[in-house]
């Protein structure tokens, strides 16, 4: 007999389904984010609030783009609806009417919502949206030329994507030929006058493939293809509103051999990029270097039916920062802590009612509101929140189910052990009652399902626990916060080689802090 040992059980590193699980690799972490020091906390939830923006309401359609116009919100609907909402929900403007077939977001891509000082401008893939925000409807851009000399025939090219840089309209065109398209100088986004009013083109030449999306980034312009992304700066940049014939033209400036054919699923961060590359790798790139962050979850990349619908966005807000990307295809999400450098999977539910609950299908931080607002595939604008356990408005909240499987351990060996203690540390997440010293912990049973199963054998529960609050109430109100809770399972057999799984089935914000394993070595 051996004397006894303790070592930890990982629950708090990433997700990994590259490597087997055999090996001590984690297969499955859901819903759940680990934060720096190891504890490992639920995403936010979604919900909403009286007197902000659409409160318990619905849009047209599932929601698949948002973003700022001054005091409001643009929302843009998978039907081509547009929408302007303010802050409170108290003033909310259809831009579109049935009786105005041009005042509907033309093209079948997702939006890219670009706010001038002037205009709204939204790109779809066909021709161009825009809206002063004093007209009833929004209007297809038309193309006046610079003022002064006769207004040209041509309309303004199609876009897919658009960037406001410079003092120009820079457009990407839904073909093939490569090419990225700038309006007049000075701001005067409505010129598209090639001839005389200073509205240009380029092609992207290092290779022959078509411009996919476009970003820019200080005073760059970056043109994401299917096999390269190609970066042009201003060549000339006139300033001087008093002489508004001088020509800005955008030269090359260098070229990365990565490409996309998922181009909403580049996000900006800070001054570089993050994306899912045509090789279904997640890398992070300023278009000079690039650093592959998809390891772990190479296996999930690979197995996905389709990526072409792949679009993500940065959750920077409260402890998180975040880069989350949904495949609506496959139906689920995947979550990069840039902090941790660790994966988590993004999941929806079952509601009360057997329903599965609307999942997320864009989102916008509106910072100078304080607030993050995402939509739903149910039409639903939701306010993202790390306080709320659940998904969805009432009645039809779901719970966000938690669930981590550790790898298989050994401790080294794979000698016979003895399960002597299994210590488990949470933590009860808790708020204090506006203007009061009083704690309350929430709602819900506090819930936690123990499982665990040997040598890949079938899953068996260890033990269902309920955690309540102050003086095991969950509904208790006290003048101090509850004690964490400790739980140990003592005598839990021998094995060789074991693997541990939690879930967390409650609506309390519970953190498992850290777990440990007491064990003793039998021998052969």
């Amino acid at each position: 007999m051996g004397d006894s040992q303790t070592a930890p059980i990982i629950f708090s590193g990433s997700e990994d389904k590259s490597a087997t699980e055999l090996g001590g690799a984690m297969p499955l972490v859901k819903n759940a984010i680990p934060d720096a020091s190891g504890a490992l906390r639920r995403r936010p939830g979604t919900r909403t609030e009286a007197g902000k923006l659409l409160y318990n309401s619905h849009v047209d359609g599932a929601v698949i783009g948002i973003g700022p116009f001054g005091d409001w919100l643009i929302v843009v609907t998978d039907q081509r609806r547009i929408y302007a909402i303010n802050e409170s929900g108290s003033d909310v403007r259809a831009l579109t009417s049935d009786a105005t077939p041009t005042s509907f977001l033309a093209g079948t891509g997702r939006p890219c919502i670009v706010a001038t000082r002037s205009m709204v401008l939204i790109a779809g893939g066909a021709q161009m949206q825009k809206w002063d925000g004093v007209a009833a409807l929004s209007s297809r851009m038309a193309n006046v030329g610079d003022g002064v000399d006769p207004a040209p025939a041509y309309p303004p090219p199609d876009a897919t994507f658009m960037s406001a840089i410079a003092q120009r309209l820079v457009v990407s065109a839904p073909d093939s030929d490569g090419k990225i398209h700038w309006s007049g100088p000075l701001e005067d986004y409505t010129n598209w006058d090639y001839a005389l009013g200073g509205a240009g083109y380029i092609q992207a030449a290092a290779k022959p493939d078509p411009i996919v999306a476009i970003f820019d980034n200080t005073n760059e312009v970056f043109a994401f293809g299917n096999e390269t992304i190609q970066v042009f700066t201003p060549a000339a940049l006139q300033v001087d509103v008093n002489d508004p014939n001088v020509l800005l033209d955008f030269a090359p400036s260098r070229t990365l051999n990565i490409g996309t054919i998922s181009p909403y699923s580049i996000v900006p961060v800070d001054d570089n990029f993050m994306m899912l590359d045509r090789q279904r790798r997640f890398i992070l790139t300023d278009a000079r270097t690039y650093t592959d962050v998809s390891g772990p979850v190479a296996q999930i990349l690979h197995d996905l039916n389709s990526i072409d619908d792949c679009w993500g966005f940065r959750m920077r807000f409260g402890r998180f920062d975040c880069v989350v990307w949904f495949f609506p295809t496959d139906g689920f999400g995947l979550v990069y802590d840039r902090q941790t450098e660790k994966w988590s999977e993004w999941q929806t539910g079952t509601n009360i009612f057997g329903s599965e609950s609307p999942f997320v299908t864009s989102a916008y931080n509106w910072a100078e509101k304080s607030m993050f607002v995402v939509g739903d595939s149910d039409g639903q604008l939701l306010l993202l929140d790390d306080r709320y356990s659940t998904d969805g408005v009432l009645p039809y909240v779901t719970p966000i189910a938690l669930e981590t499987r550790s790898g298989f351990t050994d401790h080294g060996t794979t000698a016979q052990k003895h399960c002597k203690t299994v210590l488990l540390k949470f933590k009860r997440a808790t708020r204090r009652y506006p203007d009061s010293p009083a704690y309350y912990v929430g709602n819900g049973s506090g819930h936690v399902r123990i499982s665990k199963r040997d040598n890949e054998g079938a899953w068996k529960i260890v033990r269902d626990i309920e955690l309540g609050g102050p003086g095991g109430d969950p509904h208790a109100v006290s003048d101090v916060a509850p004690a964490n809770p400790c739980i140990q399972l003592r005598s839990l057999g021998v094995y060789r080689t074991r693997q541990w799984k939690i879930e967390y089935t409650g609506q309390d914000e519970i953190q498992l802090v850290s777990a440990q394993e007491e064990f003793e070595v039998l021998g052969a």
